[in-house]
């Protein structure tokens, strides 16, 4: 019988705090569950090399991208695993567009390689493993991704630490928003940090982390208006930062031309994803229908009452 080993995972979405936290700054993200990830390592009876099916690459294993051929090759060699392997992906989870889809593979591979080898699975383990992944893939990473995906909980990061928050209870709605257009988390990231060389463009940096402690009294106090100012102030930082992106700002207009009350980017930007705050589910509906009319490729409606 030939062995086999399965792992899930699911996505994150940043509330507030990209960019920032790559320096020190704190920030807060939350699981997006309607993101899933699925992975089903099989060793082959047959044939002599492993292969990699999924929706961004479908294929032998040696011409894989870079980040999924390093992933499975240090899992083979660590483990001196003889037998070619056959390692599908299944997600609705867009790839890089800043919902963490790199670091939801990642996790949901670490957890389907110790099911296939039959060994127990710690949280440190996985985190540090799926954290490797995410060097190879994005640089630079803040490891916010992994913490929140591996959690399942929101969670405040800062400077490698992670605290668990409790479920946001705020009386209103997330309109999260796939814009459709591809995003590059390492070089955003890199021309972020090249630009902050410069005070003018740190002192951005700075309000951000400002912005996020502001965040945090906000969901603790459950002022879901307080959180849609703190959203648009950061939203501006972020655009000054140069990671904005003209169909983000088309899409953010009308939002808030049907309804939205705040918007931003998650993620890294240029592209990738965004968030549109509204009152109520109406709204929230209004909003998809307009953005979606304007070309945005995936919506999806969060309550953030817990």
């Amino acid at each position: 019988m030939t062995r086999k080993g399965y792992g899930e995972s699911t996505g994150k979405i940043i509330l507030i705090g990209e960019h920032a936290v790559t320096f020190g700054e704190p920030a807060i993200a939350i699981p997006f569950t309607a993101g899933k990830i699925k992975v089903l390592i099989e060793e082959l009876e047959q044939g002599n090399y492993s292969s990699i099916k999924s929706d961004v690459y479908d294929g032998m294993l040696y011409d894989a991208p870079e980040h999924l051929k390093s992933l499975v090759n240090r899992f083979i060699e660590n483990n001196d695993i003889k037998a070619p392997l056959a390692v599908t992906i299944q997600t609705n989870l867009p790839p890089s567009r800043g919902l963490g889809s790199s670091a939801a593979v990642a996790v949901a591979f670490v957890r389907a390689s110790y099911d296939f080898l039959g060994q127990t699975l710690t949280k440190e383990e996985l985190i540090d493993k799926a954290n490797w992944a995410e060097q190879i893939a994005h640089g630079k990473p803040s490891g916010i991704d992994t913490q929140t995906i591996v959690s399942g909980k929101p969670v405040w990061f800062q400077k490698g630490y992670a605290e668990t928050l409790t479920s946001l209870k705020l009386n209103g709605y997330m309109v999260v928003i796939d814009t459709g257009v591809k995003g590059s988390t390492r070089q955003a990231v890199e021309d972020v940090h090249k630009l902050c060389e410069d005070d003018y463009y740190m002192s951005y940096v700075t309000h951000i982390g400002k912005l996020v402690l502001e965040a945090s009294d906000a969901i603790e106090q459950q002022n879901f208006d307080d959180l849609a100012h703190i959203f648009n102030a950061c939203h501006s930082d972020l655009r000054e930062l140069t990671v904005s992106h003209d169909k983000i700002e088309q899409l953010l207009n009308i939002g808030m031309a049907n309804g939205a009350i705040a918007g931003k980017i998650t993620g890294a930007g240029r592209g990738g994803s965004m968030l549109l705050l509204a009152n109520d589910l109406a709204d929230a509906k209004n909003i998809v229908k307009a953005v979606e009319k304007a070309g945005a490729a995936h919506t999806w409606i969060e309550y953030l009452g817990g």
